[in-house]
């Protein structure tokens, strides 16, 4: 068995209107099980790398490999039922009159036999805490409780892959930090890869691997680690550093010693609490 799920080679795309073009030779694989970000900065090519993965778009040149099935038009929509996408704004998926019927909706289309279908829906629901909510309108949800059901819809087709387009860049902290705990939750739980599409380097943090895009190419790739130790070219890529390795280089200019690790605020914090312990 492959053990990249996703494979991009030389993929070229360009918008009709447009004199660049938005994905330039973009080469990357997505390793199976791993969680994959994708960052860079608005205009990058990021959505666009999505789009053209699930088919949305077709690329002028390059091969997308998903699973074994090179992207075509007679393969698309067996790649659709392995690749769930979960939008920025939730509210662009719903199409059901309550949470239940917007999770069957993707399931209803597929034609899966109604008793199979109220399992999963019933399953999908428990698995993003939103039973209760089952026959309310998506329309009086929070914002958090509408990337739940959105997320729902995807676990009830039981893709290999889930991409998040944005998917936290709506939400508060408090909602990003609860709608990435479920993720990591589902993942473990599910067998599933992931593929975040984001400008939150926090986020992006969560990552087993990152690659860097600008101006629609492949700039860097590399663990979190890696990434955020380069403090100056996410600059110059129209990136910002993350706080914790902001505060990480502030801290070892004044002689704070760090193994060589990318810490997140939460792992930091740990660190200089033990630091401090050792004194």
């Amino acid at each position: 068995m492959n053990d990249n799920i996703i494979t991009v080679e030389h993929l070229e795309y360009s918008y009709r209107d447009s004199t660049q073009a938005a994905l330039q030779d973009v080469s990357l694989t997505v390793p199976r099980g791993a969680w994959v970000s994708v960052i860079g900065h608005n205009g990058s090519g990021k959505s666009t790398l999505a789009k053209n993965i699930l088919g949305l778009l077709e690329p002028s040149a390059g091969t997308i490999t998903v699973d074994g099935q090179e992207l075509s038009e007679a393969t698309m929509w067996d790649i659709r039922a392995q690749v769930g996408i979960v939008f920025q704004n939730p509210e662009t998926q719903f199409v059901g009159a309550t949470v239940a019927d917007d999770v069957a909706f993707g399931l209803e289309n597929r034609a899966v036999p109604r008793a199979e279908m109220l399992q999963r829906v019933d399953v999908a629901l428990q698995a993003v805490r939103m039973t209760e909510f089952a026959d309310r309108e998506p329309a009086h949800l929070s914002g958090g409780q509408k990337q739940r059901v959105a997320i729902a819809g995807v676990v009830a087709q039981r893709p290999k892959v889930i991409i998040l387009d944005e998917a936290t860049s709506m939400l508060d902290p408090a909602g990003r930090r609860e709608i990435i705990a479920l993720i990591k939750q589902l993942k473990a739980e599910l067998g599933l890869t992931v593929l975040s599409i984001t400008h939150d380097l926090d986020e992006a943090s969560n990552s087993d691997k990152i690659i860097v895009l600008d101006d629609g190419q492949v700039v860097e790739t590399g663990t979190p680690a890696q990434i955020f130790s380069h403090g100056q070219d996410l600059l110059t890529h129209g990136l910002d550093v993350p706080f914790a390795q902001q505060l990480q280089d502030e801290l070892q200019k004044l002689g704070v010693v760090f193994p060589g690790t990318y810490f997140d605020d939460e792992g930091l914090v740990d660190y200089l609490w033990t630091l401090r312990s050792t004194m």
